[in-house]
């Protein structure tokens, strides 16, 4: 058989070409090294008269996952942004997020083909490196910038379900080299005030426990998870779309200091991960242990005050970016803290009003006040109102004083159909609110603005050299559940709306399509 020696020359090669690869200069020959290094160390596995022993396959498996691995190789002291990457000037330089992007758009294909092979010689030698595993977490969430493709990811994936293998051994990598070895230390010097060590509510908050004497609180010494090794997050992630609810019914303290963390950051695109990740946690976390530990407070203040991310102090495209999430998250929370019903009649659990009415007040309505403005923002929180309203059902008749005038003024905004997208989700919010309140529309005031603002829409909408079919269809759509509602209690639409149709034709078609009884 062949000697294995060439693969250990490959590997050390490849480790060898990383460790330069801080020199600007030269760092487009050594990124051809390692692309050739690993093509050579594919070549060689694929020989099937190669051997090779376990300890040379987990060496070069840590090699080549190295690669690719989003961990700066280096000091480096900027967030995670390219927004400042252009500026490496220097002959020595340590990477950057830029860089880290490029080494994993270029080697993670073949790099992680390689993996494959190693893994096809010894499951067991690949899978003993934890630094391998984490790497693979990385790239099984295609979302992640350094990921080329979807097939990649899917492949990370792939290779990861196969090195981890039954759901004791995936557990046991979940709990104790994930949660436990990688990431509670990389986030123990940026931990929030608001908890103890052991992730429960603190009865007391010291607001320099979570980091250590005299350090910045954004730096790569604190939070070396966003600076220098990226894979914190991905991994944290993956852990909890691979948990199950008895999984984190056993390790909740283990997640409640990085997820706090995460929301609190200030960076956009770590506070968006962050929200997008508590809510799928909060998904699975048992009820029963939100109302036990006190942490249903915990989590509700720390996600309040992206609500306030707005314009003109945070750039509208950012603050897109975190509403959608935090007010998704606080639904999330919202339901995980309904009350138990009793009886042979009910269904399903009486919704967390105070924390809806809240999320409503402080989240939609004031957002609005200030922002109403900015189309996209509108938008996003009329498409949150839908929410709010189907989860509150009925008690959101307590909100009709604040709601309807909100969404007549934005369908009677003469320039509505300019922003198709805000006028359209408008709509859809004005539908459910007469879907969870109509026993309090009929003969009441916001029985006739709720005509005159679907008239004024209508009839701007048709002004349009190119009239807005979803736009109009919707309308109609809404009439006819405008119509539904009155009946309710005997007051027939196309009575009320005579005169207006009378004077302006065009109505006709709006009210033509109230079903019959």
């Amino acid at each position: 058989m062949a000697s294995s020696r060439p693969l250990q020359t490959a590997a050390a090669g490849l480790n060898s070409a990383l460790s330069a690869i801080t020199n600007e200069g030269d760092r487009l020959n050594q990124k051809n090294t390692i692309s050739r290094t690993i093509e050579q160390l594919t070549s060689l596995l694929e020989d099937e008269s190669l051997s090779v022993s376990d300890a040379e396959i987990e060496s070069a498996a840590a090699a080549v996952a190295k690669t690719i691995s989003p961990v700066l190789v280096g000091l480096d002291s900027r967030p995670r942004t390219n927004d400042n990457d252009d500026d490496d000037d220097t002959s020595q330089t340590p990477e950057t997020y830029r860089h880290i992007v490029q080494r994993g758009t270029e080697f993670s294909k073949a790099a992680i083909r390689c993996l494959d092979l190693l893994a096809q010689r010894s499951i067991s030698a690949v899978a003993a490196a934890d630094q391998v595993l984490l790497t693979l977490t990385a790239f099984a969430d295609e979302s992640e910038p350094w990921i080329p493709s979807v097939e990649v990811s899917t492949q990370a994936s792939n290779l990861l379900d196969r090195l981890l293998g039954d759901a004791p051994a995936k557990e046991q990598f979940m709990a104790e080299s994930v949660l436990q070895r990688y990431l509670r230390p990389l986030f123990s010097k940026s931990k929030p005030e608001a908890i103890t060590s052991s992730g429960r509510k603190a009865a007391f908050v010291d607001p320099f426990r979570g980091r250590g004497e005299g350090l910045p609180d954004d730096s790569a010494e604190t939070k070396p998870w966003k600076f220098t090794d990226l894979r914190a997050i991905p991994a944290v992630a993956w852990v909890i779309r691979e948990a199950d609810e008895l999984f984190i019914t056993k390790h909740w303290p283990l997640f409640i200091p990085v997820l706090l963390t995460l929301v609190d950051d200030q960076s956009t695109g770590v506070r968006r991960q962050g929200l997008l990740v508590l809510k799928c946690f909060l998904e699975k976390y048992p009820s029963k242990t939100l109302h036990g530990t006190g942490l249903a407070q915990v989590f509700e203040d720390a996600i309040f005050p992206t609500l306030n991310f707005l314009p003109s102090l945070t750039p509208e495209d950012e603050s897109v970016q975190l509403l959608g999430p935090a007010f998704e998250a606080l639904l999330c929370l919202a339901r995980k803290q309904a009350s138990p019903t009793t009886g042979p009649t009910t269904k399903e659990p009486r919704p967390n009003s105070t924390l809806l009415d809240k999320v409503l007040r402080e989240g939609v309505f004031s957002a609005y006040f200030h922002c109403k403005d900015h189309p996209r923002i509108v938008t996003v929180l009329c498409q949150q109102t839908i929410s709010i309203a189907n989860q509150l059902g009925i008690h959101t008749v307590k909100h009709l004083k604040d709601l309807i005038p909100m969404l007549s003024t934005i369908l009677s905004n003469p320039f509505g159909p300019a922003a198709p997208a805000t006028l359209l989700a408008a709509i859809k919010a004005l539908q459910a609110v007469l879907q969870t309140c109509w026993p309090r529309i009929p003969t009441s005031p916001w029985q006739d603005e709720i005509i005159n603002a679907l008239s004024l829409c209508w009839l701007a909408a048709c002004d349009q050299a190119t009239r807005p079919g979803t736009i109009l269809s919707e309308l109609s759509a809404t009439g006819a559940m405008l119509a539904a509602v009155l009946r309710t209690q005997g007051v027939e639409l196309a009575d009320v709306v005579a005169p207006l149709v009378q004077k302006e034709p065009l109505l006709a078609a709006l009210f033509a399509s109230s079903p019959s009884s």
